[in-house]
């Protein structure tokens, strides 16, 4: 047999006749079949087929591991047919000749095998194209064992990217032969202008507390080192700092021929330690003001103890000391006025009544200063229940109705349904309308208007306006007039009238007891609108 391009040229002289001329095989032919049948048959897979894809010859390596298609007779022989992938292949080769090399997979279960198969032609000695051969060599191992080495080169890729920013290689002078292309992201600069350079060369090295440089000690002698801090400048300027480590390699032999290593970055590290301790320091600065501010508190909490029995010992002397005995004097005022112990004159009975006027005056002055106390105390009882607005307003109306008819003031009421409730401790509720509307009178001059308006919000609250024609207030009294002791400064609204300016501190404090608040709107000259916000009941 003789190679012919990618085919081969052969001559097959499988039959000799005898002396006598018959058909009868030779000795010499016997033996070269069964030497044939013996070599095949052990060989790796293989096939040889006609042009057509006619089976010519299949071994049993070929038909248990590509189970080819049904028999079929070719001569005396039973011949089984190609599978198409096969049978392509012939028919491919038949056209043009050309050996084909194809890799393979077979799978049989959870198994898979590999070949690496050869199909070439077989040209007779006068050029013709007789047969088609393929053979199939088991490349299993090879295939596992490339894809076992792939596997753990990924690994070993994925793991070094994982604990660290790249990886660099040097040869037996210190110079750099690899780098890994995350140094890019790293200093900015490409794998290839850094190849020939040393570690040195593209910082430096942090000296050790001795002074020494431990990487270049370590270098010098063969040996490994370890998280090396090395300051690098990149293209836009910044200094960053990535420790080394690095282990020195040895040939088979032996022979030193360079490191192996990886980078860290560790510039946000350091940088985040140096704002620790910065931290740190503004921590203890911060305890030491904080302990300094406790120890003031605890000065505070004891003069706000102090004050708190203070404040319970005024509310017993209050109660005790001036409301007691101003009691009496109203009630022998009243006793004198009655002349339960004779007639007096007209003169002494002006008299009592402006002691009566006095000591009620005084006797609501103290109410009033008790309540904020109480209050601020959480001292004073609320009991919310479902209250009417009409009857509430009717009865504000009654306690102001004398003093409104003696200024001659018309008051313009909105009439009230009944189903319209508050959410409201009815007594404190009571004296906040008498406290708004009592406002209103008071400072509305004679001849003039107050009305009482209400709108229910969101089905939640339920808005009580009162407006007046009154004297207004100043934008920037409107604050001033609920707290405690003030009134607009040296305002209209302050002129000619009497009180101390509790009852709007007071009503505002009751109000958001019960949920509530209380606003105002006004300017000079045009009076004032006080807007209550109750809680609406369901």
């Amino acid at each position: 047999m003789t190679e012919r391009g990618q085919g081969s040229v052969v001559s097959l002289h499988s039959d000799v006749k005898n002396a006598s001329g018959s058909d009868i095989p030779s000795t010499q032919s016997i033996v070269s079949r069964e030497f044939f049948d013996a070599v095949f048959e052990q060989a790796p897979p293989m096939y040889m087929a006609r042009p057509d894809g006619t089976v010519i010859y299949a071994n049993n390596g070929y038909r248990e591991h590509f189970r080819p298609g049904a028999a079929q007779r070719v001569e005396d022989k039973i011949l089984p047919s190609l599978p198409q992938d096969h049978l392509d292949i012939v028919k491919r080769i038949a056209e043009t000749g050309e050996t084909e090399t194809r890799q393979l997979s077979l799978t049989s279960g959870r198994e898979t095998e590999y070949f690496l198969s050869r199909h070439f032609p077989i040209f007779d000695d006068e050029d013709q194209l007789i047969a088609i051969c393929g053979s199939f060599i088991n490349s299993t191992r090879q295939v596992n064992a490339e894809a076992k080495l792939r596997e753990e080169k990924r690994r070993f890729l994925d793991i070094t990217r994982a604990a660290s920013d790249w990886i660099w290689e040097t040869d037996a002078d210190g110079r750099l032969t690899f780098v890994s292309d995350r140094v890019v992201q790293a200093v900015g600069l490409p794998p290839m202008l850094l190849k020939g350079k040393k570690l040195a060369d593209l910082g430096v090295f942090k000296p050790e507390p001795t002074g020494g440089n431990k990487a270049e000690f370590a270098m010098e002698q063969h040996v490994p080192f370890r998280s090396v801090p090395l300051e690098i400048q990149d293209t836009s300027g910044d200094y960053k700092i990535f420790n080394m480590s690095g282990v020195p390699v040895f040939n088979e032999k032996g022979r030193f021929v360079g490191y192996r290593g990886t980078s860290d970055d560790i510039t946000a590290r350091l940088h985040a330690e140096d704002e620790a301790l910065s931290s740190k320091a503004n921590l203890e600065r911060a305890i030491n003001e904080i302990t300094k501010k406790n120890i003031q508190l605890e000065v505070t909490a004891k003069k706000a103890l102090e004050s708190a029995k203070a404040k319970d010992t005024f509310l017993a002397n209050m109660s005790h000391e001036l409301r007691t005995p101003l009691n009496a004097i109203i009630g022998f005022a009243e006793v004198i006025g009655l002349e339960t112990f004779g007639p007096i004159s007209d003169k002494y009975r002006e008299y009592v009544g402006d002691i009566l006027n006095s000591g009620k005056h005084l006797l609501s002055l103290i109410e009033d200063i008790l309540d904020i106390a109480r209050i601020e105390s959480d001292k004073i009882p609320i009991e919310i229940v479902p209250t009417p607005l009409g009857g509430m307003v009717a009865d504000a109306y009654v306690l102001v109705q004398n003093h409104a008819r003696q200024k001659s003031l018309e008051i313009i009421g909105t009439r009230i349904t009944e189903d319209v409730k508050l959410a409201v401790d009815p007594t404190r509720c009571l004296q906040i309308l008498v406290n708004i509307i009592g406002n209103a009178v008071k400072f509305t001059p004679n001849g003039g208007t107050i009305g009482i308006e209400y709108e229910i919000i969101d089905d939640t609250f339920v808005d009580i306006t009162v407006w007046d024609t009154g004297p207004g207030i100043a934008p920037e009294d409107q604050e001033k007039i609920f707290e405690a002791f003030k009134q607009a400064h040296e305002g209209v609204y302050s002129r000619g009238t009497d009180g101390v300016g509790l009852g709007l501190t007071l009503s505002l404090k009751l109000a958001r007891l019960m949920g509530g608040n209380i606003t105002v709107k006004s300017s000079l000259s045009d009076g004032s609108r006080f807007k209550i916000r109750l809680p609406l009941a369901h």
